[in-house]
């Protein structure tokens, strides 16, 4: 038996009353990590799991001393490559 259902032969067993309450509580931290997700406040970062992996490769080939450095300009003229390159697909 999996611990989802033991859990629901659990809640099952509870009074209806109790029930309920269990019910709004889980709603409520739902709704509750549903707009912590939202905020805008610039404390979260998004990056998906590929991003990531692509990004700790980055760092041991850097620390490796595999990976060519840049400067701050050679990276801002790369990304501007990308985004012109991105927007001629686009056209």
């Amino acid at each position: 038996m999996t611990t989802a259902q033991i859990l629901f032969e659990q809640y099952k067993v509870l009074p209806p009353r109790i029930q309920q309450k269990l019910k709004s509580l889980i709603l409520e931290d739902k709704s509750k990590a549903e707009e912590d997700d939202d905020d805008e406040s610039g404390d979260a970062i998004r990056i998906s799991l590929k991003a990531l992996k692509e990004s700790i490769e980055a760092v041991k080939l850097f620390k490796a001393g595999k990976m060519k450095t840049q400067t701050l300009d050679e990276l801002w003229a790369e990304i501007d490559a990308e985004e012109k390159e991105v927007q001629a697909h686009e056209a």
